[in-house]
């Protein structure tokens, strides 16, 4: 077994990865809407631990999903292929329309990718209207929104959650 990789197969292995993706997932979420109060209150030290605690949490759901708290880019050149595994041509004359169109995925799964993306974007508005109330708990709602059309558009474009 390669290093940072773990035996996925047995059921419970599967229902704790799912498990450590949700709640890690949930703790970035909280701590992402109570940051961003507190900024907008001037709770300066409270912002740190929300950007801690946030971030934590989603180490914890990349280690649950992937075997590691962050992925290896060692291996990578510099003449790797670019997203969805079309190589770099470097056409700068190529258009905005074509390079935004590169970055899509192929075939049905642009259609989730692109409902990730909407999500995600809503979920910013939201959680920007909570905030401006200081509804720490509804405000949940927009960054789990944001973090989960992350997870839904990462998905459709790599087979990955995170």
């Amino acid at each position: 077994m390669a290093a940072g990789t773990r035996p996925r197969d047995s059921s419970l292995a599967r229902v704790g990865s799912a498990l450590g993706l949700i709640v890690g997932l949930a703790v970035t979420a909280a701590s992402m809407s109570s940051g961003f109060i507190w900024a907008s209150q001037g709770h300066v030290l409270l912002v740190y631990v929300a950007g801690f605690t946030s971030w934590s949490g989603y180490l914890i759901a990349h280690y649950a999903e992937e075997g590691v708290f962050v992925d290896d880019m060692s291996e990578g050149s510099a003449d790797a292929p670019t997203m969805n595994g079309a190589a770099d041509s470097g056409d700068a004359d190529s258009g905005v329309l074509w390079q935004l169109r590169a970055i899509l995925p192929d075939g049905p799964a642009v259609f989730g990718f692109l409902a990730g993306i909407a999500i995600l974007v809503a979920g910013i508005a939201i959680l920007a209207w909570y905030v401006r109330l200081e509804n720490h708990l509804l405000g949940n709602v927009g960054s789990g929104m944001f973090l989960g059309g992350y997870v839904l558009a990462h998905y459709f474009d790599s087979g990955k959650f995170l």
